[in-house]
């Protein structure tokens, strides 16, 4: 009976070997299909999307930052702006005592309204010497008529020499006094040659000095050059300050952009003006920011340090530099999601179009504005207006 069970029991154990091995062919089968599935669907993402984008993890938001400092000399007297306060251009940030500026103002005033007159004086004194001269010429071809006269007559006695003698001397008092009226007129007329009582070099520069004046009595009041953010102050109550001390630093809100480092081997098909997706880490990757490559830097960051690497050195090891590109972000995102400068980004940049420049930046209204301010030309055109007033009012 055994004899005939053994057989059986081995055919079985083939049966159940053969399944077995075909089982883990079929399994040998599914995995290769999933993993040259996975592959080949890994080339196609690879071919159609993977190798048009560059992401970078070394991004970061930077920012106009605008250090106010101060126009003049002054002790504080009063703080009107703190940290994280939103200024508008324009706003007063810092005063300083008016004093010693106000003292400085009015003697400029006085030596302003004293030049006015002087050289008034002058254009008067030429108009008077026009007049005398006029009396001088008529008081001369009076004198050399009654001469000329008296010459025929003294020949033949009718008029003494004496008479002579003297119609003669009052002929060279006549020259003499028309000499002297004539140099008066020229000297008084080569001080105001070419020139008016409101262009006159004596009354602008007594204008320019007190234009100076008043502009630094209006830089006592430390504005803020444009729309931003106090960001670190640094000025108390009752510091003297000197010119150009720093007080405080402003950053423009509405001027952010990310600065991403890529590796040097990633910038083959960077180009400017070209898409880019940023996430932050303060809003996570449900809110996408929408950037513009607005420029890719010319240099390395190790090219502009302080201490630049020396490569020509015996042990040199080569290490994969980063350059920064920047990029350029929404106005209206930013609005609705405030970055701060400083805060790490995640861009991805899209580089299918790649007809854009290599070096340069975006141009006209696609690019970032610059910043400007105009909030110190006003000072300006008030001082002028104060001394025209101060000119006029001393004419006479």
């Amino acid at each position: 009976m055994s004899t005939i069970e053994a057989p059986n029991m081995t055919q079985e154990q083939d049966i159940i070997d053969a399944q077995k091995s075909s089982q883990r062919k079929k399994r040998m089968s599914i995995a290769i299909g999933i993993f040259l599935l996975i592959g080949l669907l890994w080339a196609l993402y690879w071919f159609f999307i993977a190798r048009y984008h560059e992401e970078t993890e070394n991004a970061y938001v930077a920012g106009s930052m605008v250090v106010v400092n101060a126009q003049t000399v002054g002790t504080v007297e009063a703080i009107l702006a703190e940290e994280n306060q939103v200024v508008k251009a324009g706003d007063v940030l810092v005063k300083l005592n008016p004093t010693d500026a106000q003292v400085a103002l009015a003697q400029a005033q006085a030596q302003l309204a004293n030049a006015t007159r002087q050289i008034q004086n002058v254009f008067n004194t030429v108009s008077v010497t026009r007049a005398q001269m006029v009396q001088a010429n008529s008081a001369v071809k009076t004198a050399q008529d009654a001469v000329n006269r008296r010459a025929v007559l003294v020949k033949t006695g009718a008029v003494s020499r004496e008479e002579y003698d003297q119609a003669v001397n009052a002929l060279n008092q006549a020259l003499a006094a028309q000499k002297t009226t004539m140099e008066q007129n020229k000297s008084a007329g080569a001080q105001v040659a070419g020139t008016t009582t409101q262009n006159h070099p004596a009354i602008e520069a007594a204008k320019a000095a007190f234009r100076s004046a008043y502009i630094n009595s209006k830089r006592l009041a430390v504005l803020a050059p444009t729309d931003g953010v106090i960001a670190k102050r640094n000025v108390q109550v009752g510091q003297q300050i000197s010119q150009g001390v720093p007080l405080m630093s402003i950053v423009a809100a509405n001027q952010l952009w990310v600065e991403a480092n890529f590796k040097e081997t990633q910038l083959a098909n960077l180009r400017v003006g070209q898409p880019v997706e940023l996430t932050s880490d303060v809003f996570g990757s449900g809110v996408k920011f929408k950037g513009t490559v607005q420029g890719i830097g010319i240099g390395t960051g190790s090219a502009f340090s302080v201490l630049p690497a020396q490569n020509a050195t015996g042990n040199w090891i080569k290490i994969v530099q980063r350059i920064p590109v920047r990029i350029q972000l929404n106005a209206e995102e930013l609005k609705a999601h405030p970055l701060r400068v400083g805060m790490s980004m995640i861009a991805n940049v899209n580089t299918h179009q790649r007809n854009g420049a290599v070096l340069g930046t975006v141009a006209g209204s696609d690019g970032l504005s610059n910043l400007t301010t105009n909030v110190y030309a006003q000072d300006e055109e008030e001082a002028n207006r104060e001394a025209d007033k101060i000119i006029n009012a001393n004419l006479h």
